[in-house]
């Protein structure tokens, strides 16, 4: 069966996103700074291209996740920098800025099934609810000038999901295109939630930025994955 997201060329990118995240992760687990540097600014990138031409064989390309990714590969740079509060404020602007691409992404993608919404919407928004009710105590109290930038982010990442889910009125629920998508919000949203318990927090977490890098990484790649599958399948 033909698969156009998994043809060449597209998928050269996935086998290379694949590799440098996963040297990516090795990287944070052995504190390899060198490496660090080297393949974290590479992987939204790939990641994008990977999208890019994938969506493009199947005439479905939405330039919205491509701007989405790199506004990603923004982020994961300037969150690796050093030596400036001002890059962590820049890193999170970076993000806000790709969850707003997919907020508008998921608006276009919404369909017309609203009562089926209405029961399963607040039952798929637990699993965050449970995400901020054991984290965010951790470091609410801790924001300082940070105080609203927080707010403003975690307001924009909880609309994605939001929208993530109410994807769900376009596609089946039990679809892989929609459950992929709504893991990959979830996942990201833990991983932000994490990287505030590490900066806020007044209790460092083992291996803290292993998961954090872990979480993003896989996020990213599901809702991706959601979306080309989407394509494929509608």
């Amino acid at each position: 069966m033909y698969i156009p997201f998994l043809m060449f060329p597209s998928i050269i990118f996935l086998i290379l996103f694949l590799i440098v995240s996963t040297g990516q992760m090795m990287a944070v687990e052995r504190e390899n700074e060198k490496w660090i540097y080297i393949t974290k600014p590479l992987m939204m990138p790939l990641l994008a291209l990977y999208y890019a031409i994938s969506s493009l064989q199947m005439n479905k390309f939405d330039w919205l996740i491509v701007a989405a990714l790199l506004a990603g590969c923004a982020g994961d740079t300037f969150l690796m920098l050093k030596g400036n509060e001002n890059y962590f404020l820049l890193g999170m602007v970076s993000f806000l800025l790709g969850h707003v691409f997919y907020i508008i992404s998921f608006i276009f993608t919404m369909g017309t099934e609203i009562v089926l919404m209405l029961i399963a919407g607040p039952l798929l928004l637990i699993p965050v609810i449970l995400i901020l009710y054991f984290t965010f105590p951790k470091y609410k109290d801790n924001l300082g000038d940070y105080k609203i930038p927080v707010y403003v982010y975690m307001g924009a990442i909880l609309l994605m999901h939001v929208f993530a889910i109410l994807r769900g009125t376009q596609y089946p629920l039990y679809c892989s295109c929609f459950i992929l998508t709504y893991i990959g919000s979830i996942l990201f949203i833990f991983s932000d939630s994490l990287i505030a318990v590490d900066k806020f927090g007044e209790k460092k977490i083992r291996r803290v930025r292993s998961y954090i890098m872990e979480t993003y990484i896989l996020g990213q790649f599901l809702i991706t994955i959601g979306v080309l599958l989407a394509g494929y399948l509608y």
